[in-house]
């Protein structure tokens, strides 16, 4: 339109234009709105589209979504892995027992449910607002978290289908005097272990139960005798270059020929043909000349006098012969000419606590105690118990450190002055290090519960143990180098870890800064009871016959839980949910015989 009385044209703006901005705005304040009450409904609860394997887990809060895993993982525990092999199932148990003792039983397959939460709660917190709605439209699927003892999976199949497999043999050197020769390499069948784990882990990370099929594969040999011609002369080599000298500072170890003769084998190195020493046997001979070597790493400890730190061990750097570097090193330079010394490899250990400092640490009063009674324990267990609560007393916990218990007690072994329990397998009884220590682990987490420390990792027993109740449902297992038992020093302040042992109790304390924080925890609730099966009767030759001795009462199965709740003076408060999930155990006992039955055929 143009208007005459000013001569200009007057723009016209379409109507279309001005309804689809209309539309864009509304629909854009639209999408807002609902991506802001979107996120403000689900600030505490798990946005829609989240899945762990087949379970849905959206619009469900923490401890919904913990129960709803914990049932579906308690499922996997009681079934076990279950395998196909020539039509027939397989069942390997989700824990390895001792058949007299619940509390020497040690897990195969251990879950965290906690940690598969607290990833989900991280993978929201670290979206925008507008991914968490992409992600409700997608699907997102989360892998549960849980560790295999791949060892324990492979002790237990073999056990069951190993008389099955006939591994192929590589070729192998002979060595008669001075005479050399080549025997055969072989091909074989064999299962693919490896193939194996693989699957059994993907169906765990998706708590899947299904079977897993497993064949025989053609086993073929690494080392033929068409390859291992050539290397003959380097053995010729080694003979003319033996004895060899093993240096540490001043310090010298022969390999002389008579030595290495039946240690000398056909191996492969970077891809080519050569020859080695057997690793096993140049481990154990290590083994023996490390104890002329290592030094234990030793923490700066301390104890508390009149409520006053008072220093009893100086920290020290420590030394250890590296074993799998040296065998390395031996097996790469025994065929270099003219190579007659070859160096140890030695690595230091370094304290994670110095003496420096020490008024730095603020350790002024206690902050929490747990205690524990082990009445009946026998002899070696509370030697055991002795041990480790020796060890730990006095080590001291970097604020904002997660302490792990299996690091903090190191090796277990007669070494390190632990002495073995019998332990029944099968018809057989067999010494194992370790007996007593869960009691250090169910003993440290109620210490750290009732200081108010936030737990990181936990794992109950397979089966109820008398040690621990009452309360049940408050115990934690622990087992090199799985399951552990960690928690985070949250204080701001340096933890020192004190142990005493009054009678049959176990006392654990920890004294540092008190920060006001408050703890609150339920008694725990036991549910879901499962009775446990008749009375089993074991064969032993280690008791005279007729004599019956039962090592363990019965134990109803149940699940148990309680709630830990942590107030901080911020205001700020953390829930915890321990949930325990206990298989039902049959009362065993020990029956003496002059010679033990023969196993009944299967049918």
């Amino acid at each position: 339109m143009t208007d005459l009385r000013k001569g200009k044209i007057k723009p016209v703006i379409p109507r279309w234009f001005i309804i689809t901005i209309t539309v864009v705005f509304v629909l854009g304040l639209s999408l807002i709105a609902f991506i802001f009450t979107f996120n403000e409904i689900y600030k505490n609860r798990i946005t829609p589209g989240i899945k762990v394997g087949g379970i849905n887990l959206g619009n469900k809060t923490r401890e919904e979504a913990h129960n709803l895993l914990q049932n579906k993982v308690n499922g996997i525990i009681d079934q076990g892995l279950v395998f196909v092999f020539q039509e027939q199932k397989v069942i390997i148990p989700s824990s390895v027992e001792d058949e007299a003792n619940p509390e020497l039983s040690s897990n195969i397959i251990t879950f965290d449910v906690n940690q598969t939460i607290k990833h989900i709660f991280q993978i929201m917190k670290a979206q925008n607002e507008a991914e968490k709605v992409i992600d409700w439209i997608r699907r997102v699927q989360v892998l549960a978290s849980y560790q295999l003892d791949e060892s324990k999976l492979k002790e237990g199949l073999k056990a069951e289908v190993g008389k099955y497999e006939s591994p192929a043999t590589n070729a192998r050197l002979v060595i008669q005097g001075n005479n050399l020769s080549i025997e055969p390499e072989k091909s074989g069948r064999a299962f693919d272990y490896q193939k194996i784990f693989s699957q059994v882990k993907s169906n765990l990370s998706k708590l899947d139960q299904s079977s897993i099929e497993i064949n025989l594969e053609a086993d073929r040999p690494e080392i033929t005798q068409v390859n291992v011609e050539p290397a003959l002369s380097i053995v010729r080599q080694v003979f003319d270059s033996a004895p060899f000298i093993l240096l540490y500072q001043d310090k010298k170890w022969a390999l002389d020929l008579d030595k290495i003769k039946s240690w000398l084998e056909f191996q492969k190195q970077d891809g080519q043909i050569t020859v080695g020493l057997k690793e096993s046997e140049l481990s154990k001979y290590l083994t023996e000349i490390s104890k002329d070597i290592n030094v234990e790493a030793r923490e700066a400890k301390f104890t508390m006098e009149d409520g006053k730190v008072t220093e009893f061990q100086a920290s020290q750097t420590g030394l250890a012969l590296d074993i799998e570097k040296t065998i390395a090193e031996i097996n790469k330079k025994i065929s270099w000419v003219g190579i007659k010394e070859i160096d140890l490899q030695v690595k230091e250990k370094k304290p994670s606590v110095s003496m420096e400092d020490i008024n730095n640490y603020s350790i002024k009063e206690l902050i929490g105690e747990g205690r524990t009674n082990f009445k009946g324990s026998p002899k070696n267990r509370r030697h055991n118990i002795a041990v480790g609560a020796g060890t730990l007393n006095g080590i001291l916990i970097k604020p904002n450190e997660e302490f792990s218990l299996v690091k903090a007690l190191g090796k277990v072994e007669a070494s390190t002055g632990y002495l073995p329990e019998l332990v029944i397998k099968g018809n057989k009884t067999i010494p194992e290090y370790g007996g007593g220590l869960c009691q250090i682990g169910t003993t440290t987490f109620r210490v750290a519960l009732n200081s108010g420390l936030p737990i990181t990792a936990r794992t109950n027993h397979s089966y109820r143990v008398s040690y621990y109740e009452p309360p049940a449902g408050m115990d934690a297992t622990i087992y090199d180098p799985a399951p552990d038992f960690r928690f985070i020093n949250d204080t701001g302040y340096y933890i020192l870890f004190q142990t005493e042992i009054d009678g049959n109790d176990l006392i654990f304390r920890f004294y540092g800064t008190k920060d006001g924080r408050q703890v609150e925890m339920s008694k725990p609730r036991l549910y879901n009871y499962v009775k446990p099966g008749p009375s089993k009767l074991i064969e032993t030759l280690d008791l005279k016959p007729g004599e019956k001795k039962c090592t363990e009462k019965a134990h109803t199965g149940a699940d148990a839980e309680f709630t830990y709740k942590v107030s901080y003076p911020s205001g700020e408060a953390k829930t915890q949910v321990f949930k325990s999930h206990y298989k039902p155990w049959q009362e065993v006992c020990l029956i003496g015989v002059e010679k033990l039955s023969e196993p009944t055929p299967a049918q």
